[in-house]
């Protein structure tokens, strides 16, 4: 298949909400990077001129435990568009996605242009605040199961994010001791720390900033980083209702129906 091919592939996967297999099958010899993040910008190009707004990226897999489980490489990166965004409390139907699943982060905005090169340090000087956040991922790609550079194809399997209430500067926080636990229906099912995230959530806006850089692109004012997921990624149940207790940035709650 053309890479425009493969482009709609993934439309109609999401759009009909019927998973496909590893995009990476429909290239002789496999998908390479490169290949992988032109089909994703050139998808996300569409959506702009269809009226969605980059708001922001989500990074995947900062989680080292996860990430040594899925097998893959390194982290992943998807861009978010302000149709991804969700307010906190208040229900989500997941029948508009394939298979969700739920992450508990942090979530970073930019007070001013960030680039290649920067240390933690810098990160948060870039920062004008943190708010807690739910990450609702989906993947086109049926039962998550496919090669490295698809995750890139597939928009690093973006779907929804949850915005809490309380955005603070992160002057007020100790990010690594950041602590969430998350509970199904009042049970707790997780927990975890700031730390997990790549050792620490600004290593994973510089991480992204470097990427995005060699893609030509950079980090600017006002947007959104998610920084991956401080717990494991859960699979979401229909008519359950889930809530995040953060140490600091204070509760976040979703019914998902």
């Amino acid at each position: 298949m053309t890479y425009e091919q493969i482009q709609q592939v993934l439309v109609e996967a999401e759009m009909n909400r019927v998973p496909v297999g590893p995009v990476s099958d429909l290239v002789e010899g496999g998908l390479s990077l490169e290949a992988a993040y032109t089909i994703c910008e050139n998808n996300m190009a569409k959506r702009y001129l269809a009226g969605e707004k980059l708001v922001g990226y989500k990074v995947g897999f900062t989680n080292i435990a996860v990430r040594e489980k899925m097998g893959l490489p390194d982290s992943t990166y998807g861009y978010l568009t302000d149709r991804m965004v969700l307010v906190n409390g208040g229900e989500f139907n997941i029948r508009e996605l394939i298979a969700p699943k739920l992450e508990c982060e942090i979530c970073f905005r930019l007070r001013r242009e960030l680039g290649a090169g920067a240390t933690i340090e810098q990160v948060l000087a870039a920062t004008s605040a943190v708010v807690a956040a739910y990450e609702i991922c989906d993947a086109r790609i049926r039962d998550w199961k496919c090669p490295y550079p698809d995750f890139f194809a597939d928009n690093g399997f973006s779907a929804r994010i949850v915005l809490g209430d309380t955005w603070l500067p992160v002057s007020k926080l100790n990010l690594l001791q950041e602590t969430v636990t998350l509970e199904q229906d009042q049970e707790r099912i997780a927990e975890g720390k700031g730390v997990n995230a790549l050792g620490h959530p600004a290593k994973a806006v510089a991480w992204l900033a470097d990427k995005l850089a060699e893609r030509g692109q950079s980090l600017h004012a006002g947007q959104l980083i998610m920084t991956g997921t401080l717990t494991p990624i859960l699979p979401i149940r229909s008519g359950s209702q889930y809530t995040a207790f953060y140490s600091s940035l204070g509760i976040l709650t979703k019914k998902f129906i």
